[in-house]
């Protein structure tokens, strides 16, 4: 798993890789040397044979129609498809009137199997409706080279690797059940025996129909043989950028496997849609491969300079984004930073692209009239000399309107300036030194307040 993002904005797909190659030769019986005329002939499905005393059929579709090894039909009263193609093979897994009587097939590998490797098997059977009993004794086992028969009986002294459950009775007479399961290899086996690899008082077996062919016996056809390694290749992909509403379906599936994914969930694929790390874990048997993603989300851009802007000459404006904005930024002045600083007047734009949208919006500057500084002294001397003899303030002439309340330290209002200045005096007496409060209201398209202190001395 990588780190390389990848943008999907809509529903996508990621599969989990390609099923490995099938070690086993002729799997579902189709090439024949020659077509099968009576029972024990599986050898004519090369490289299939019997590897010991029983007599294990091929039964074909190139067979005479309604003959013993006949596909569908045969002369006993059997019926039954192939799952595959035309051809499957048969074998007696169980006869309760001949003690641990047992039929196997067996074939060589492709090529042998890789030590410390994890392999998944898998065969489909099916009971024939022509034969009395059924039981649960049907598996696979591996060897290094031609699985030897034992030097008395039938059943093979050794265990299956792989076993069909205790218990699990086979007796669906119409469909095909699957047996399958994983083996990690010792390393150089190069031959798969199919069989019942019990004995007698280890096998389950029950009556399943009367008033058929064969008495006392339990059955089974096998299809579709498949010894695969397990390599599912298991990429959920790239770490994922979704745009916002989108989802990424991941798909881990291989065949025969089970699943565990980060919320619990068991199928073989799961509906990322919100932000997070997914994983999944898959098992065949006791083989198992994990892989991780993880999922973002991206929104469209959506951007906003607000309203737009009087200024003053030689005033500046700073136009900004949002700190969080995600995309490629581009602004009227060419500049791609998150703001830009202007003095000049005239409709000024930004425009902010990333891979799930792009949005622009543009903001007209323009000159107005302006507020220049209002200069308020600080101290008079109403002395008639001629010098700072009054108390006024010096402003704009833009400025519509100024108020300037002169109070006492008692906050008792002693003067109002409206438009001419304080000589120092109350209703014409002259008022003794000190420090005098005043307030100002000036206003220009709006208001201004401010507040200060002046000194008399004269």
């Amino acid at each position: 798993m990588t780190r390389l993002y990848i943008l999907l904005c809509s529903q996508l797909l990621i599969c989990a890789g390609l099923i490995g190659q099938n070690l086993v030769p002729n799997p579902s019986f189709e090439t024949v040397t020659s077509c099968p005329n009576f029972a024990s002939q599986i050898d004519k499905a090369a490289p299939w044979f019997n590897p010991n005393a029983g007599t294990p059929e091929l039964f074909h579709g190139c067979a005479t129609w309604g003959s013993y090894v006949s596909v569908p039909a045969t002369s006993t009263g059997g019926f039954q498809y192939a799952r595959t193609g035309v051809g499957y093979a048969g074998l007696y897994v169980f006869r309760s009137n001949i003690p641990d009587m047992r039929e196997y097939i067996e074939v060589p590998l492709t090529n042998p199997l890789v030590a410390g490797q994890c392999y998944y098997f898998e065969m489909y059977v099916n009971q024939p409706n022509d034969h009395e009993l059924t039981c649960d004794g049907i598996g696979a086992r591996f060897s290094n080279g031609v699985l030897q028969p034992p030097t008395s009986g039938f059943v093979m002294n050794l265990p299956a690797h792989i076993d069909n459950s205790s218990g699990t009775l086979l007796a669906d007479t119409t469909g095909w059940m699957k047996i399958s399961g994983s083996y990690t290899a010792q390393g150089g086996e190069d031959h798969l025996v199919i069989g019942n690899f019990r004995d007698n008082a280890n096998t389950v077996w029950s009556f399943l129909q009367g008033n058929v062919w064969y008495e006392n016996s339990a059955y089974l056809y096998v299809d579709d043989v498949s010894v695969t390694p397990f390599d599912p290749n298991l990429d959920l992909g790239n770490d994922t950028l979704l745009c916002d509403g989108s989802s990424i379906l991941l798909d881990a599936t291989y065949p025969g496997a089970t699943y565990l994914w980060n919320d619990g969930s068991t199928a073989a694929t799961l509906t990322a849609a919100q932000t997070g790390t997914y994983w999944v874990e898959v098992f065949a048997g006791s083989c198992s491969e994990r892989d991780t993603v993880v999922v973002d989300h991206l929104n469209p851009p959506s951007i906003d300079l607000g309203p737009d802007v009087e200024i003053c000459q030689e005033k500046e404006v700073l136009l900004e984004l949002s700190a969080n904005t995600v995309g490629n930024i581009l602004w009227s002045d060419g500049s791609s930073a998150l703001s830009m600083t202007t003095s000049l007047v005239g409709d000024h734009w930004v425009s902010v692209a990333n891979a799930c949208g792009s949005h622009s919006d543009t903001i007209q500057i323009s000159m107005g009239e302006c507020l220049e500084d209002i200069y308020i002294p600080n101290a008079f001397s109403p002395n008639g000399d001629g010098i700072n003899d009054f108390f006024y303030p010096v402003y704009d002439s833009n400025v519509q309107e100024i108020i300037l309340e002169i109070f006492d330290r008692w906050g008792t209002l002693i003067h109002t300036i409206r438009s001419d200045p304080w000589d120092g005096t109350r209703n014409g007496k002259e008022l003794p030194n000190g420090v005098y409060v005043w307030k100002m209201n000036s206003t220009l398209k709006g208001a201004e307040v401010r507040i200060g202190h002046i000194t008399l001395i004269r």
